[in-house]
């Protein structure tokens, strides 16, 4: 991707839940199919146009505008088609509004408004999640599918499905927001968390990390932080960000390559992101949370504490997983990082069999994290023939290029 198309995929993730939102505030949710193709055909024109004519001297105002301005143009198109008076009205009525995104308050607004939308009761859990991140995050089919270990085309039908229930609602994007937004945070949170672990480890991008995406979910959960009960945990949701983000500067090389924990720099991770990390789990602490992301969080703070990989406390971070299995039992990706804390603490040989127990699940998008303890645990095992088997078997699994780079190395030091 060249420079522009780097500036507009930036762009894209700063600002294209910013214009849903304040489009949907405007001409309404019955508009969400319009103004989701008005706003993505708004950063195919930026790609064309800005690297031809170079980039305004107010992109956000320019992509707002321009979005805005397709969208009146599609629903002129389809007012001509169906003769809808209703579809004419709303023109009118938006005309002498001020253009979105433009004063961070009311677009602020505007996006806590959207989340609130996406959560409708009428929609079931999963898909109030898969919309939320489709409408307002910018997730294409493939990160959804990735981010929640569903079959691709199971997304696709979701999405169909839930749009068109908010379609059928026919909901009203309401200024006091912030109340049902403190009703609804528990599953704000479950998407903010799922929006960042995608940017932590991107499916598609080939840089490994989207860095827009992960400060975005901050951003978000920031501004859901002064209405939400202390039982969502945005405080813990909030540590658990910042510890993640003070690693990324020491996780890819500067050659584009991941760096195992084990092999990182320390140095590299940024302090004062640790700081702010801890002082959310201060307040989380205070606020007597126990659940998912404060227990994550104190996993991540463990890490963060030691000056060096040899000093970790494996025996904490073993104790902290099975709590969080016991929150969720059936998670394999819990069940897996519980394991490899565990051959940690207690050598690898320990955790072999349980390993080799665990179902291959070809539907459960966990099973090149699968082969890919499996080879890490037999190599340090010193069982070279397994370790060559289960590096194989995840090389042909791997998604993203960083992983397939990182295991073939994995799988050419084995013999030196």
């Amino acid at each position: 991707m060249d420079a522009t198309g780097q500036l507009v995929a930036h762009f894209f993730r700063q600002h294209s839940g910013k214009m849903v939102a304040s489009l949907a505030r405007v001409f309404g949710m019955a508009q969400l199919d319009n103004i989701l193709d008005a706003v993505q055909d708004t950063f195919e024109t930026a790609m064309s146009h800005w690297r031809y004519n170079g980039m305004p001297a107010d992109p956000p105002a320019w992509l707002s505008r321009v979005a805005r301005n397709k969208l009146i143009n599609i629903i002129n198109r389809a007012a001509r088609q169906t003769t809808i008076e209703a579809m004419e009205a709303s023109i009118v009525a938006a005309q002498g509004e001020t253009p979105p995104v433009v004063e961070d308050e009311k677009a602020a607004d505007s996006q806590v408004q959207l989340l609130v939308a996406c959560c409708h009761p009428a929609l079931g859990e999963r898909d109030r999640i898969l919309t939320t991140l489709h409408v307002l995050c910018g997730f294409g089919v493939p990160e959804l599918a990735n981010a929640l270990r569903l079959n691709r085309e199971v997304v696709k039908k979701a999405l169909q499905r839930s749009k068109s229930t908010l379609r059928r609602v026919n909901i009203q994007l309401d200024p006091r927001a912030a109340k049902h937004a403190a009703e609804n945070s528990a599953t704000v949170c479950t998407i903010l968390y799922l929006m960042f672990n995608e940017g932590y480890k991107a499916t598609r991008d080939a840089k490994g990390i989207n860095m827009d995406l992960c400060y975005e979910a901050m951003r978000l959960a920031k501004l859901l932080r002064p209405i939400a009960p202390p039982a969502a945990e945005v405080d813990a949701l909030l540590a658990l960000m910042f510890f993640h983000s003070a690693r990324f500067p020491a996780r890819i090389m500067a050659y584009g390559e991941w760096v195992p924990l084990a092999e990182q720099d320390r140095s590299l991770w940024d302090r004062r992101l640790i700081a702010e990390g801890f002082h959310y789990l201060e307040c989380a602490k205070r606020s007597g949370c126990a659940g998912k992301y404060y227990l994550e969080s104190l996993i991540a703070s463990l890490h963060c504490a030691a000056r060096h990989f040899a000093e970790t406390d494996w025996k904490a971070i073993l104790g902290l997983y099975r709590l969080l299995e016991g929150l969720e039992p059936s998670s394999v990706l819990i069940r897996l990082n519980r394991l490899v804390a565990e051959s940690y603490a207690a050598g690898p040989l320990a955790v072999i069999t349980e390993l080799e127990a665990i179902p291959y699940d070809a539907d459960s998008g966990t099973v090149f994290l699968l082969q890919a303890v499996k080879a890490h645990v037999y190599q340090r095992a010193g069982s070279t023939a397994q370790a060559h088997i289960a590096y194989r078997a995840a090389l042909s699994l791997a998604q993203n290029p960083l992983d397939a780079q990182y295991i073939q190395k994995q799988l050419n030091t084995l013999y030196t």
